[in-house]
């Protein structure tokens, strides 16, 4: 792995020294399982259903910042807190970025 503004490095390391070969486990969960629920958020948008787009948000900010992906993280705190607010109509462009940073991130962590 690269040092990447992405990915907080410190953890990634911490986190394999901690879980030794289940981190394996847990990155390829991050990536499948996180994945899901960024790329579900345009669709959620559209449909303005905002309880389930709140509730993605939230678990895509907590994922990442377990794993140390503090930006991809911040983002999606963006996204939960604009949910919250009751209206996510323009969340478009959020979205976007939030789905260009879990790329990056991905690219950083991939096994």
């Amino acid at each position: 792995m690269t040092n990447s503004s992405s990915i907080d490095l410190s953890v990634i390391e911490s986190l394999k020294e901690l879980m030794g070969d289940a981190f394996e486990i847990l990155i390829t969960t991050f990536i499948d399982d996180t994945g899901k629920l960024v790329h579900s958020l345009s669709e959620l948008q559209i449909q303005n259903d905002i309880e389930v787009f709140t509730r993605n948000a939230h678990s895509v900010k907590s994922s990442s910042a377990n794993l140390g992906a503090m930006k991809l993280s911040a983002i999606a705190a963006e996204l939960e807190a604009q949910g919250k607010t009751g209206d996510i109509a323009s969340t478009i462009d959020k979205i976007i970025l939030l789905e260009n940073e879990f790329t990056q991130v991905c690219s950083k962590i991939k096994l």
